[in-house]
């Protein structure tokens, strides 16, 4: 974990999301979109959900990079979604927050600035095959560097199965 965050920093920021997602249903309202501000108030409780099953799985670290993550600034912007769970799982914690945080600085390195670029991790947590599915949208300048990295992680270990690498789309699959 780069970065320590203390209570009032984490509820700064919890309530600074929150106000957004506030606003964004006043805005939609007031120009009379009722079911565009439905449909916010559907993402936020989903929202709440997948925060809720994340919290759950016993993994505190990986739980706390993934929450806070795009309180960071980075070029890329992070979401989740937990398509199945158990908290018996057996998995590294810590472990699990190295590999992502190296697998994100390097994805860092190799992004254009000038896209979107959206980071989706597919938690599928079973206790027999535990799977992340990693769904990257935007523009990759070396999308050849990501290759070679995720083809050395495949080398040392790590079971990856690189599903689409292309310049504005990478999805692999890690099972551990």
């Amino acid at each position: 974990m780069s970065r320590k965050w203390d209570v009032v920093e984490v509820l700064r920021h919890a309530r600074h999301d929150w106000m957004n997602d506030l606003q964004l249903i006043k805005g939609n309202l007031d120009l009379n979109r009722i079911d565009r501000a439905k449909q916010v108030i559907e993402e936020m409780v989903l929202a709440a959900q997948n925060e809720s099953k994340l919290s759950n799985l016993k993994l505190p670290l990986l739980t706390e990079w993934i929450l806070t993550y795009n309180w960071s600034g980075s070029m890329i912007k992070l979401d989740f979604e937990i398509l199945d769970c158990t908290a018996d799982h057996g998995l590294d914690d810590q472990g699990l927050v190295s590999w992502c945080t190296r697998f994100v600085d390097e994805l860092v390195q190799c992004v254009s600035g000038n896209g979107e670029n959206q980071l989706s991790i597919l938690l599928h947590i079973t206790k027999d095959a535990p799977r992340f599915i990693f769904d990257f949208t935007g523009i990759l300048s070396h999308a050849g560097a990501m290759k070679e990295w995720l083809e050395n992680e495949r080398r040392n270990g790590t079971n990856i199965s690189i599903e689409q690498i292309e310049e504005e789309v990478l999805v692999f699959h890690v099972s551990l």
